[in-house]
């Protein structure tokens, strides 16, 4: 059930260039989320997962931050992925940590549940609006 496919991830430059033109954004520390929401796609959730040389000088641990968010961003987006189906929208997301401390995976993954209730409240006013 629970799974990270390459659909979800978010990689083409078109999709990435408007979340970044268009999106909005908020921070929940240690991260710094950005995301779009769009009426075109039917409940597609896609996110871009990012960890800085700027705050992370090592591949070892930039790369211990990603699998941490990736894994805890797995066991946790089902009920907004849930929403987005409902709703019939497309969501795209970014995640970019933005802290020179390392965090162990419970600290990341309390973090990330704060961040998905937040986007789950965004898509409610946005479909309020």
């Amino acid at each position: 059930m629970f799974a990270f496919p390459k659909k979800e991830r978010l990689c083409t430059k078109d999709r990435i260039e408007r979340l970044f033109s268009q999106g909005k954004a908020f921070i929940s520390y240690p991260f710094s989320v950005r995301y779009s929401i769009c009426k075109e796609k039917r409940g597609e959730l896609g996110v871009l997962i990012v960890c800085s040389k700027r705050y992370q000088k090592r591949a070892v641990d930039r790369n211990y931050i990603k699998r941490r968010i990736r894994e805890a961003w797995r066991l946790n987006n089902s009920s907004l992925k849930t929403r987005l189906m409902e709703n019939k929208v497309n969501m795209d997301v970014s995640l970019s940590f933005v802290s020179k401390e390392l965090y162990n995976y419970h600290d990341i993954e309390q973090q990330i549940q704060k961040i998905l209730q937040n986007l789950e409240n965004s898509l409610i006013n946005y479909r309020s609006s």
